[in-house]
């Protein structure tokens, strides 16, 4: 006879709260004022922006540095 399994404990997903959000290089040449992909792809190669790479081809960036980027680039 097997013993009797114990409760799990209450164990939620994150929710939106718990994991930050990061943005699409279409989210991210929006905000940055409808600057063209080529533009922040050449901003990351560059070192000027920041982002999170996915893998080869796929990259995202946090909204804190999308908005530092902003702050230091405001004419």
């Amino acid at each position: 006879m097997s013993t009797p399994r114990q409760p799990t404990k209450n164990i939620r997903p994150p929710t939106g709260r718990d994991v930050p959000r990061l943005m699409t290089l279409s989210e991210a040449a929006y905000r940055l004022g409808n600057v063209h992909r080529t533009t922040i792809m050449r901003w990351v190669k560059d070192g000027k922006l920041h982002c999170v790479r996915l893998s080869r081809k796929a990259i995202m960036f946090e909204p804190g540095e999308i908005e530092r980027f902003i702050r230091e680039h405001r004419s």
